[in-house]
């Protein structure tokens, strides 16, 4: 039997920040988390937000620093932990604003929960 995935919302506001690079690629950053991505649409950049959310989550767990990152950043879970954190979606809601001084088709701030 194939193992269900529990989603796992985190009270969170993640904000990153994006424009479309020189090569024609989508860039975006989160300067409080240290992240940054790359993609070739901007569909493929919001996924892969999501995607490294998840991730960084992740390894926060495995690492036992989960609490303490939550702590510091004002993070919260809803609900308990699942027993088998690996086959859980964390999600946590994010806003995307472009860079400043760059000019961009998808406009201004967006919120986005995975």
């Amino acid at each position: 039997m194939a193992n269900m995935v529990t989603t796992v919302r985190i009270n969170a506001n993640v904000q990153w920040k994006w424009r479309v690079g020189a090569g024609g690629n989508y860039v975006a950053v989160c300067d409080p988390l240290k992240l940054t991505l790359q993609a070739s649409s901007w569909n493929e950049l919001v996924e892969d937000m999501g995607i490294a959310l998840n991730a960084l989550v992740l390894d926060l767990i495995e690492s036992n620093e989960w609490d303490e990152f939550m702590r510091e950043h004002g993070w919260n879970m809803v609900g308990p932990m699942p027993i088998s954190p690996k086959d859980a979606r964390f999600e946590v809601p994010f806003s995307i604003l472009p860079l400043v001084g760059a000019q961009h088709e998808h406009g201004s701030t967006r919120n986005f929960s995975q």
